[in-house]
């Protein structure tokens, strides 16, 4: 499943391909950051396990597929040869990766894939879109914990993030140092410390005034 946690160019390429005979091709894609803000050298690694969950599930279900023929783009690509392979489609390739929290440099790999091309594009933009933004709240948290020296420091993101994105969030930054957080789900999921203070809400306001 997920399959369609994708880009559209990432389907059509891949019904190009295989139109052309070349799904058996093998193709080795590298994942890597070309430049590193100077007074940021460094990046922590983060978000390898939930590629690996997302690859070991990569499927298309049915209802995926019927959807895929309605697609403008795709819809002349959609053969029965071509469904046919999109239903029995599963990732199989290798797959190399930084270890979750490994520090890495400009032109350091995070993830290197070698798989049958097709399966290495459809699986590009969950990778990019997850090691992205694991790897920034890692790599921002390290940095805050190393400014704040021997002070303990805990995550309090979940108000000023997507609700579903948090929770993973959480866990980037308790990996690269964070004490603990206040999402409540992210411990439990993690085993990660859980603290926090009291709400915002002004239990004196005036009726009709927002209290957040």
């Amino acid at each position: 499943m997920d399959a369609l946690r994708t880009d559209l160019y990432q389907l059509t390429m891949a019904a190009g391909y295989f139109h052309r005979g070349k799904q058996s091709d093998i193709a080795t894609c590298e994942m890597f950051v070309r430049r590193v803000p100077k007074a940021r050298r460094y990046l922590v690694a983060m978000g390898k396990e939930r590629v690996l969950d997302y690859l070991e599930a990569l499927s298309f279900s049915k209802e995926e597929i019927d959807y895929l023929a309605t697609v403008p783009a795709l819809k002349d690509a959609m053969t029965p040869d071509f469904k046919a392979y999109l239903a029995n489609f599963r990732f199989t390739g290798d797959v190399w990766a930084a270890p979750e929290g490994t520090i890495v440099f400009a032109n350091e790999p995070l993830f290197r894939i070698t798989a049958p091309i097709i399966e290495a594009q459809i699986a590009e933009t969950f990778l990019l879109s997850t090691v992205n933004h694991a790897t920034m709240i890692a790599s921002k948290a390290a940095r805050i914990v190393r400014a704040a020296g021997n002070a303990g420091v805990m995550e309090f993101g979940t108000r000023r993030t997507h609700s579903a994105a948090a929770i993973d969030a959480a866990r980037d930054a308790c990996a690269a140092g964070f004490i603990a957080t206040s999402n409540v789900q992210a411990g439990m999921k993690y085993g990660l410390r859980v603290m926090g203070t009291a709400a915002h809400m002004d239990h004196g306001a005036p009726l009709g005034r927002s209290c957040v």
